[in-house]
This record gives C-alpha cells, structure tokens and sequence, in this order.
C-alpha cells in the first residue's frame, strides 16, 4: 500500500513548463523517493492532514498521477479545467488511478504563495478540491490584488470549509510549512517549473492534451498488470 509519506515523496519529484513527450523520471528522482519518504514523518500533524486532503481516489488503485502545479499559472489552469474534469471521471472514479497535488508556486506570480496558502488551510479540513476548483475558476479577479487574501478566504468558506479556523490558518500562514517541504522537494529533484507530471514512472511536462495523458496513463496502468 503506498502511504501518505510515499506521496510526499514523489510529489516533490516534479515540475517543468515547456512541450515534451511523456518520459521516464532521472534515477536521482527514484532515489529521492527514498530518502524524503523518511523525512516527511518529521511534518507536524496540521501539515500531514493537510497533505491527506490533496490526495484523490481508491487507496488501492495501481497508479499514482502527481501534479505540480501554481494556481497562477495559465498552463495550469487550463489543465485544470480541460483534462483534470475527465481523469477523475475516467481513471479516479474507476479506481484506475490515484491523484495527488503539489505547490510549486512562482515568485513571478503576485499571488501564487496567497493562493497556496488557501488551498493548504482548506486541504486540512478535508476541502481541498472544492477550494482548488473555486481558485481556478476564479483565476482573473484575484491574480492581481494586492492583497488577495480575504477573496481566497471567501472562496474556501464557500467550498465548504469553516470561517473562523480557515482564516487563522491564512492569517498565520500555518500552511507554509508543507509548501515551502514541496518546492524543497521540486528543488532538490532538480525541476522548477510548472506544470509537471509524474504518471507513474513518467514525466510529461506542461499542459498536454487529453490522448497525451490517456496513453501515458494507459501504459502505467498496464505496467502495473
């Protein structure tokens, strides 16, 4: 069974932003895997529930999809909503696949860590995907506020999650801790930029189409057979 430390592990293994074809991670990734499964017990229990809610689907399916993602880039908001819609409907719903996220947000990116933030305080109270949907879709009235935080919180509080302990997690960033443990992850695996996906053993990198995924994610799953 893979467990949330594994997650943690091979979520910081991603991230690229230009047009490639699926292809296998460097063997420093593999080793990574390792070496950070043991580290992720060190995260405190906010950040481990927090890192729980990101992740979607049967415990049991035989595939991991990882995506690396900052909520302000325009790759990854139209992966968000072009393909993400129909891997849950194919392969999560299926039990084909397991999808997990990670932070990877830009420093060219006004409100890439504010935005992280509100879906990690979200994440921790079992509202990630809603929250992270309601960011997305919502991408041009908040990308350049100065200070964008109370419109986040809204849209936390509308997915669902609760008013007064979602605003004191943005308030006192408590979900920096795991955001700054994936970029040091993505760092260290040598990749730094978004979006990325690890579909398995392969890597695609940036917002490919549909087939792009169905074939890497087909191939994954066969390998699992």
């Amino acid at each position: 069974m893979l467990s949330r430390t594994f997650l943690l592990a091979v979520l910081g293994a991603a991230l690229a932003c230009d047009n490639s074809t699926p292809q296998p991670p460097p063997k420093s990734v593999r080793d990574m895997v390792v070496e950070r499964s043991r580290a992720s017990t060190r995260l405190d229990s906010f950040s481990l529930a927090a890192d729980r809610g990101r992740v979607l689907g049967d415990s049991a399916a035989p595939v991991w999809v990882v995506v690396v993602s900052d909520y302000q880039c325009a790759q990854c908001k139209r992966w968000n909503d072009d393909v993400l819609p129909i891997l849950k409907s194919d392969y999560v719903t299926t039990g084909r696949i397991r999808l997990a996220v990670l932070n990877m947000p830009q420093a060219a990116h006004l409100n890439a860590v504010p935005t992280a933030l509100a879906a990690t305080c979200a994440s921790a109270q079992g509202k990630f995907w809603e929250t992270s949907a309601k960011i997305f879709e919502t991408q041009s009235n908040w990308k350049d506020l100065p200070d964008a935080r109370p419109y986040l919180d809204s849209l936390a509080i509308a997915a669902g999650a609760d008013a007064p302990t979602l605003r004191a997690c943005t308030e006192n960033a408590r979900g920096l801790k795991l955001i700054n443990s994936d970029v040091e992850r993505n760092k260290a695996a040598g990749v730094d930029s978004v979006p990325t996906f690890f579909i398995g053993a392969r890597k695609v990198v940036g917002a490919q189409s549909v087939a792009a995924f169905r074939a890497a994610i087909e191939s994954a799953v066969a390998e699992k057979k």
